[in-house]
């Protein structure tokens, strides 16, 4: 059990075992280790299988995306946006306050949770930081494998400030299960080498393309949940949106961020899923 998930016996590798056995067969001539069938294997979950492939670009058979909608009210868990097939239409934008100096989200960390792929605390208690947005529950078993993408259209009325995107799999018992996540930092949407501060008020477009691989999947009346917020945490150094050096900056910098997404006709905000068919 790692996280509070229970994996199969198919995920135990006797890795010592693997290594002396590639070894032999490239330094001593000896067989090809038969657990390495072709140059990628992963770890399907929960089906506890072992697949291959050539390479990762052919892992997916094509994508499907899911769009961001909303009636302007989706900082709550319970009253979410969508996430939805269809392009949207006219929407309502969401919007969100990271104030750095709350530190209220620090009580729900002063204990170890060891199921930390299955905590729902920080989805049920955003103190308004953060918006949710829940997909319909999914008519047939769906196998997710590759790196997902998220793109949002967000303006800020701060020159920086770091976004977080969690993604879940909801199962139809209520279970929450994490399967990726990502970081930016706002003045680097661009580029993680140049700077650029953000226009108060702009809307731009932030990528999120940087979220490990991982193979789940997701059953038959299932939900994805996709949770968008500022980090607020003991765990991450904290970017009190000053534009300064953020190692630097000290409360006295502090600026509480007003964030807006927006998921409409001229912004679509919307996460992309590698599908295996």
């Amino acid at each position: 059990e790692v996280g509070g998930l229970t994996f199969g016996p198919a995920s135990m590798l006797d890795l010592n075992g693997l290594h002396k056995a590639w070894y032999d067969w490239t330094l001593k001539g000896g067989p090809r280790p038969g657990f390495l069938k072709d140059r990628i294997a992963y770890y399907v979950v929960p089906a506890d299988e072992w697949e291959y492939a050539g390479r990762l670009e052919s892992i997916a058979s094509g994508t499907r995306s899911l769009y961001l909608d909303s009636d302007g009210s989706a900082t709550d868990v319970f009253r979410s946006g969508s996430l939805r097939p269809a392009r949207p239409g006219a929407s309502s934008p969401d919007r969100y306050t990271y104030d750095p100096l709350d530190t209220r989200p620090a009580a729900l960390e002063t204990e170890e949770i060891k199921g930390y792929l299955t905590d729902q605390r920080y989805v049920l208690n955003t103190f308004g930081n953060g918006v949710i947005y829940t997909s319909d529950p999914f008519a047939e078993p769906a196998e997710i494998t590759g790196y997902v993408r998220f793109s949002a259209w967000i303006a800020l009325d701060v020159p920086d400030t770091d976004f977080r995107v969690s993604l879940y799999e909801v199962l139809a018992d209520g279970t929450s299960v994490l399967l990726a996540e990502d970081v930016k930092r706002a003045r680097y949407r661009g580029s993680p080498e140049t700077e650029s501060p953000v226009p108060a008020g702009a809307v731009l477009r932030y990528d999120f393309d940087q979220f490990p691989f991982f193979s789940r999947r997701v059953a038959a009346g299932s939900r994805l949940r996709l949770f968008l917020r500022c980090p607020n945490t003991i765990y991450l150094e904290k970017n009190y949106n000053g534009g300064g050096v953020v190692a630097d900056e000290t409360p006295r910098d502090a600026r509480a961020a007003h964030v807006t997404v927006h998921h409409d006709t001229s912004y679509p905000s919307a996460l992309t899923l590698p599908i295996v068919k």
